[in-house]
């Protein structure tokens, strides 16, 4: 029986879902590990603390051994694992900084179930969804009997929006643990994602049977009533799918709106994917709702609206112009790859600014060109009285009552990623969102992208606006 090293709680508090329902997932990181094959040295290492300087005397030592012609197997084991050891105690140093003893202890034991394992869990910890999923799957190819990295696998596909490969990874782990509450709270927000609400109310269901958090128990009694109402809602629906997208037309809009959507979405697909330099390997659901159906749920200015890897469209939207409607897909699909690429860690000024960008190239032909009914927001406020909201205060303009507020709002955001644009290339678009993806937060990402510090890039910012 493998011991456990050291145990660390990795908690994720929001998902790709509705902020309400919400919930802690707990993942226990770091079980498996490589062992010492040396007994003697594996007591020692058990004893070795992070302030402890031996580590590092018994890794000098070893590599010496591991250098000379007589070296053994156990001898690289040995050394791997204290590698291993390493980097765990200096787990909250930035990855680059301990990359190198994974890197190392994978040379010496190649292919080994333990090292793959202990690189994902370092890497789920980072945040680097990604990457993390391919040691899980390299670990999986070796040992597929370890129902734990199933679990974990899991919530790394989920968190990086591709539900389909978490729902898998999770029947595998619900199969020999049924009543895990994590798995069967994401299993349900899963399915829903993917439209298969009568599988993602079962899941809600088995949740509720072992779920004991008042909260939780709320967030999941919701999830059954909005899958209870789209599937409802869908059932006189015809759902068509291509390559890329999976569209479901309320009613009888497929006959109208058909053609035109998949036609719209193949191209704006494209235009995004080169924009962000993202080109997914999944599928995304577009909706195109009742109008009624739609604003029950959405506030009454909104034109469409954009959910993990959900846009949803009312139909009031969809038959508008074909230029109008173009540029609301546009600005939504935008977010949604924004949120795969950077695993749904960007900042609301990003989101919007970017959006906004190709929406209004798609539907104006130019990204400099501003929707008509911001235009005099525009020049009265940022232009002749040098309005600026600093960057970190947009979100509270942008959940302001006052319209007047949240359009201010949007065009900052806008105008944020011009000038990035502008004076750092659309290239600084791919740099920022990779930083996010990455688990930077955003004044570092900034930082990345620019060359400039935080603070210097928003004053340069400020300047850029009134030269415009």
């Amino acid at each position: 029986m493998i011991k456990k090293i050291l145990l660390f709680s990795f908690i994720m508090l929001l998902f790709a879902i509705p902020s309400a329902y919400a919930i802690q997932l707990e993942l226990e990181l770091f079980q498996d590990y490589l062992e010492p094959a040396n007994p003697v040295l594996k007591e020692k290492y058990e004893k070795i603390t992070k302030a402890d300087d031996r580590l590092e005397k018994v890794i000098d030592n070893l590599k010496i051994v591991v250098q000379s012609p007589n070296a053994s197997k156990d001898h690289k084991i040995d050394l791997a694992s204290l590698l291993l050891r390493k980097a765990l105690i200096k787990v909250e140093s930035p990855y680059d900084q301990i990359e190198n003893f994974l890197t190392e202890a994978s040379e010496l034991v190649p292919n080994n179930f333990y090292v793959e394992c202990f690189w994902g869990d370092i890497l789920l910890y980072k945040k680097d969804y990604e990457n993390c999923i391919f040691h899980y799957e390299t670990a999986l190819s070796i040992k597929t009997d370890n129902i734990e990295i199933y679990k974990k696998a899991g919530f790394a596909y989920f968190s990086s929006l591709r539900y389909e490969k978490s729902i898998d990874c999770f029947a595998t782990y619900l199969e020999k643990k049924p009543k895990d509450l994590g798995c069967l709270y994401l299993a349900a927000f899963a399915k829903f994602e993917l439209h298969e609400y009568d599988e993602a109310k079962d899941y809600a269901e088995l949740a509720l049977e072992v779920c004991q958090d008042s909260q939780t128990r709320q967030a999941l009694e919701d999830l059954i009533r909005k899958a209870k109402e789209a599937s409802a809602t869908s059932s006189d629906s015809i759902q068509e799918e291509d390559q890329k997208f999976i569209i479901t037309f309320a009613g009888n809009s497929r006959d109208d709106l058909g053609d035109f959507a998949f036609d719209s979405l193949n191209e704006i697909y494209y235009d995004v994917t080169s924009l962000l330099n993202c080109d997914p390997d999944v599928k995304v659901n577009v909706v195109f709702f009742l109008t009624e159906d739609y604003y029950n749920e959405n506030k009454d200015w909104s034109a469409a609206s954009a959910l993990g890897l959900q846009v949803r469209v009312p139909l009031v939207t969809g038959y508008k112009s074909e230029e109008y409607v173009k540029g609301v897909l546009a600005h939504e699909f935008t977010h949604t790859i924004i949120n795969l690429k950077t695993h749904n860690r960007c900042p609301i000024w990003v989101h919007e600014g970017l959006a906004q960008y190709q929406e209004f190239r798609t539907h104006y032909g130019s990204e400099e060109n501003l929707r008509p009914d911001y235009v005099s927001i525009y020049e009265n406020d940022f232009k002749e009285n040098d309005f600026f909201i600093p960057l970190d205060k947009i979100p509270a303009y942008m959940g302001s009552n006052d319209r007047k507020d949240i359009s201010r709002a949007y065009i900052e955001s806008w105008l944020a990623m011009r000038c990035m644009a502008d004076l750092y290339t659309e290239s600084s678009f791919d740099t920022l969102l990779t930083s996010l993806g990455k688990g930077n937060g955003i004044k570092q990402a900034v930082e990345d992208a620019t060359g400039q510090d935080y603070d210097s890039f928003q004053n340069e910012f400020k300047q850029w606006i009134k030269n415009q």
